[in-house]
């Protein structure tokens, strides 16, 4: 009897030992799932950020070229204004109808990997260190934008003020019957003040833009280096 108890203890024991490793195989192969699936999840988030980014620094590098061309331009005519090269109305005319031309300081960020990395709360997917540049790139990127708005809408102003005050076509030199009739009764010797302090207020405008886009840039090709070192 003793024998035959000792047995079913035997038995007993080894069955709860299989049920015990059995359920450790389950726990771990679901923990492999898991992890599998977190990976497979964080690879795809990586592959968009990846994508949107390589966008923004396309962009970015185009306004750049572009702006910092203009500011070389205006820098010209500020060396010619104050070297006498613009010593008359007639030459005054000129530049406002060739050289006061729309800017382009609006950048349209790819945030919408981002903004879904966030919202879903799956940053945590990524380790500390690129968390914390994703962060800092989000508040370089909302700075710029919000400063530049505010810039915009001073260089506005002004645009809105020259338009209002000089008609936008010819001037009272053309031998233009209409050109002369809509330049009839403008102050044409506030013209030269005008268009300086224009100037000054576009080329501030264009610097900052580019200050700040470039931190922007910097911060972007940041990321994507950390993000293509994670993929390794």
């Amino acid at each position: 009897m003793e024998n035959k108890t000792g047995k079913y203890f035997k038995y007993a024991i080894g069955e709860i030992v299989l049920v015990v490793i059995g359920i450790l195989i389950a726990l771990q192969i679901n923990n492999w799932n898991e992890n599998r699936k977190k990976e497979t999840l964080k690879n795809e988030y990586k592959t968009a950020l990846i994508n949107d980014y390589t966008k923004d620094t396309i962009q970015i590098n185009a306004r750049l070229l572009r702006n910092n061309l203009r500011i070389e331009r205006i820098n010209s005519l500020g060396d010619s204004i104050e070297n006498g090269h613009f010593n008359n109305l007639e030459s005054y005319y000129k530049l406002y109808n060739n050289e006061f031309v729309g800017i382009r300081v609006t950048n349209v960020y790819n945030t919408n990997s981002f903004n879904l990395l966030i919202s879903s709360g799956k940053i945590d997917l990524f380790d500390k260190d690129l968390r914390k540049e994703l962060m800092e790139l989000n508040r370089l990127q909302t700075t710029e934008k919000t400063v530049q708005n505010g810039n915009k809408g001073l260089l506005l102003d002004f645009m809105l003020n020259l338009g209002s005050k000089y008609p936008t076509i010819g001037n009272p030199l053309d031998n233009n019957a209409t050109h002369k009739l809509l330049w009839k009764n403008v102050k044409v010797n506030d013209l030269p003040k005008d268009l300086v302090n224009h100037l000054i207020q576009e080329r501030y405008t264009i610097s900052r833009y580019i200050e700040l886009t470039d931190n922007v840039l910097q911060q972007t090709e940041l990321v994507l280096n950390l993000l293509a070192s994670n993929s390794e």
